[in-house]
């Protein structure tokens, strides 16, 4: 075990490719989202956009990194050659587990802190952050690893070329940026009639469960949380509303309520994502041993 998380851990920190994609990127990103609002605060805040966008990294690490390395070991014969030399496999296995996770835990909290800098002058930050429910903050980071790890992993396991690894993973970021409300808080996007379709079509993009929940997780505080719900409080909707002035001075509020429906899918519905990925690669394995 331990010598596989030495080889590990070299070989990740040894590419530029895996860094820039684990820490630059996300992070250019999540500064450059918070940055954009906070020139706005005061009407548009940037605290509304942190939660959706914090966990940016994890994907980025899921999707684009996980199923290279993936690839680069399929293709080396990685495996077959460690238990040439007398090692289990299934060691190497958990080995990848604790090292990756404990990336993903690092890289969140770094993007966490970048955001927060971004976000300077804004007295709503250090609220947020002495509000939230830092348990349903975890249980969020557990689901998002969970669920990004596994479509990286099935993306990794199955494809048959490393450049169809990193079409599917940038195209599956970028339509991520708008239908996981990444670039524009979820209360706009919501209530505003020009945006419906956006939101539609969000139902069925896995990662809009995840922003729901660290939006629910991290905005804690009565003007973002009308009822003081959590995402396990399945008896009271969430409900959060935007203020936004416009050049001729006139005032619009969006709300966003995520009625006690919307928040039990918020809870199930990655998971249930995962069952059906899970179920998939053990199909697509059973049908490569046959063959």
């Amino acid at each position: 075990m331990r010598a596989s998380l030495l080889f590990i851990n070299k070989s990740f920190w040894k590419s530029p490719f895996n860094v820039l994609f684990s820490f630059g990127i996300p992070a250019l990103f999540i500064c450059a989202s918070c940055l954009a609002w906070n020139l706005f605060d005061g009407t548009l805040s940037s605290v509304l956009i942190f939660p959706s966008v914090s966990y940016i990294s994890i994907v980025f690490i899921s999707l684009v990194v996980i199923p290279t390395i993936i690839f680069e070991y399929r293709t080396s014969n990685i495996l077959r050659r460690i238990e040439d030399s007398g090692a289990k496999k299934i060691s190497f296995i958990w080995a990848m587990g604790i090292f990756f996770t404990l990336l993903f835990i690092a890289s969140y909290f770094f993007n966490c802190a970048i955001g927060t800098l971004c976000m300077f002058n804004n007295v709503q930050v250090n609220i947020m952050w002495n509000t939230a429910n830092y348990g349903a903050v975890v249980y969020s980071l557990i689901v998002a690893i969970i669920l990004c790890a596994t479509i990286g992993i099935t993306l990794g396991i199955n494809a048959k070329s490393l450049v169809f690894v990193q079409v599917f993973g940038i195209s599956f970021i970028l339509i991520s940026v708008f239908l996981s409300y990444w670039v524009a808080p979820a209360q706009m996007l919501n209530a505003e009639p020009s945006y419906n379709a956006i939101r539609t079509v969000s139902y069925v993009w896995p990662l809009k469960y995840i922003s729901n929940l660290f939006t629910q997780s991290w905005l804690q505080t009565y003007s973002f949380n009308a009822f003081h719900s959590s995402p396990f409080d399945f008896g009271s909707p969430y409900a959060s509303s935007l203020w936004v002035v416009y050049p001729d001075d006139s005032a619009k509020t969006f709300f966003e309520i995520l009625s006690v429906s919307d928040k039990v899918a918020d809870m199930f519905v990655p998971i249930a994502w995962v069952v059906v990925l899970g179920g998939l690669n053990y199909v697509f394995y059973k049908y490569q041993r046959r063959t």
